[in-house]
C-alpha cells in the first residue's frame, strides 16, 4: 500500500512545533477496509512507512458490539487486547494509538489529531463550549471531557450516530482537536481555518522562550529531588506566572494528558530557596525567578520543559475564553493510573 500521502501530511503538521509537542498527535489513512494508524510511542515528524500500524476497520469498528466491564482496569485492559486483535497479519510487534478507535468513527479517508496549544486554549477554558458554539456554531462538534480510552470512544460513536452529517471537526475539552477529509488539501483547509479564528481572539500572545540564566537553585533542586537534569525558564511569560501563588494557580494542575505524561500530575510553587526541603513534583514555578523543569534524563527534563511551555501558552490564549480550566483530579487520578499512558511516557525516555 502506498502511504506516501499519509507520511507526507504527518511529517508536515509533526514538523511544526505550534500544532505538535513531543511525541503528541496522531494520523491516519483509510483505504479498502483497511486502516492505517500511527503507532503509539512514534513522533509524526519522523513518519515512515513503518510508523503505521495497518488495521482490519470492520474488527475495529465490531468493538462497539462487545460488552466490556465496569472496572477501570479490567475495561480498559480489554480494550487494548481488542484493538490489538483488529490488527493485520504482520503487525504484532507494533502498538496501535489508543486513539485508533476514534480514527475509525470518521467515514473521511485522512484523519488527522492534533494538541495544539491555541485550539486547547479553547479546550482548556472556563466557557469553551459557549464560545465554540458562538465560533464554530454546528460545524464542529465539541465532545466534554471524559476518561479516554473505551469510554471517550463510546461516547463518540453514540454522538457521531446521532449525527445527520457528516461530522468532519471534533473539539476534545482538555485534550485537543480531530480533523477527518477526503484529500490532503481538505485536511489543511479545516485546520488553518480554525487557527486563523482562534488567532483572531487571542488577547496577549505568550512569549515562553528564554535566555536568562539560571539563579543558582539548581543544585539545590538535584540535591533534593535526587534528579540530576534540570532546565530553567524565565521567559517574560513564565515570570508572570512565577509573581505569586495567585498568578502561578493556572499552571499548578495538568491542562491535558500530554502534561501529565512529560510533567507529571502536580506542579510546586516556591517562596523561597528553604521551601525546596521536599520536591514532590516535577515542575517547580520559584517565587519571582522563573520555572524549572526535572528528569531522569536530559530529554526527560527538555520534554517537560517543553510541556511547561505548552501549559503556558495554554493559559495565557485561554484569557480569550474566560479564563484557564485544568483538568478535573478524578480524570487526573484516572490517566495517571492508566497502562497507555504509561506506556507512552516508558517509550518516550
Amino acid at each position: 500500500m502506498n502511504l506516501s500521502s499519509l507520511i507526507y501530511f504527518s511529517r508536515l503538521y509533526g514538523a511544526n512545533t505550534e500544532l505538535v509537542t513531543c511525541g503528541g498527535g496522531n494520523t491516519s489513512m483509510k483505504e479498502n477496509g483497511v486502516m492505517y494508524v500511527k503507532g503509539s510511542g512514534t513522533a509524526l515528524k519522523d513518519a515512515v512507512t513503518e510508523t503505521f500500524v495497518a488495521m482490519d476497520l470492520q474488527k475495529l469498528l465490531g468493538i462497539f458490539d462487545e460488552e466490556y466491564p465496569q472496572d477501570d482496569a479490567a475495561r480498559e485492559a480489554k480494550f487494548v487486547a481488542d484493538c490489538a486483535k483488529a490488527k493485520l497479519p504482520g503487525e504484532e510487534n507494533k502498538r496501535p494509538s489508543v486513539e485508533a478507535l476514534l480514527h475509525a468513527l470518521f467515514p473521511q479517508k485522512y484523519v488527522l489529531h492534533l494538541h495544539p496549544a491555541l485550539v486547547n486554549g479553547l479546550t482548556c477554558s472556563v466557557n469553551g463550549r459557549e464560545e465554540c458554539e458562538k465560533l464554530f456554531g454546528d460545524s464542529v462538534l465539541w465532545v466534554p471531557a471524559c476518561r479516554p480510552g473505551y469510554t471517550l470512544a463510546k461516547i463518540m460513536k453514540d454522538i457521531f450516530d446521532k449525527s445527520d452529517k457528516p461530522i468532519k471537526t471534533v473539539l476534545l475539552e482538555n485534550h485537543g482537536v480531530f480533523f477527518g477529509a477526503n484529500t490532503v488539501d481538505d485536511l489543511g483547509i479545516h485546520l488553518n481555518g480554525m487557527m486563523n479564528v482562534l488567532n483572531s481572539k487571542v488577547i496577549e500572545y505568550p512569549l515562553v522562550d528564554s535566555d536568562k540564566p539560571e539563579p543558582g537553585f539548581a543544585d539545590k533542586i538535584r540535591q533534593v529531588s535526587g534528579k540530576q537534569y534540570v532546565e530553567f525558564n524565565a521567559s517574560p511569560t513564565a515570570l508572570k506566572f512565577a509573581k505569586s501563588p495567585e498568578s502561578a494557580k493556572p499552571l499548578l494542575k495538568p491542562f491535558n494528558p500530554d502534561q501529565i505524561v512529560y510533567c507529571g500530575p502536580r506542579v510546586k510553587f516556591a517562596n523561597c530557596e528553604n521551601c525546596l526541603n521536599e520536591i514532590d513534583a516535577n515542575v517547580i514555578i520559584m517565587k519571582g525567578k522563573g520555572i524549572y523543569a526535572i528528569g531522569d534524563s536530559a530529554k526527560a527534563a527538555a520534554n517537560c520543559m517543553t510541556l511547561v511551555k505548552d501549559a503556558m501558552k495554554i493559559a495565557t490564549y485561554a484569557e480569550a475564553f474566560g479564563g484557564a480550566k485544568p483538568m478535573d483530579e478524578e480524570l487526573v487520578s484516572f490517566i495517571v493510573g492508566w497502562e497507555v499512558e504509561s506506556y507512552r511516557k516508558s517509550v518516550s525516555k
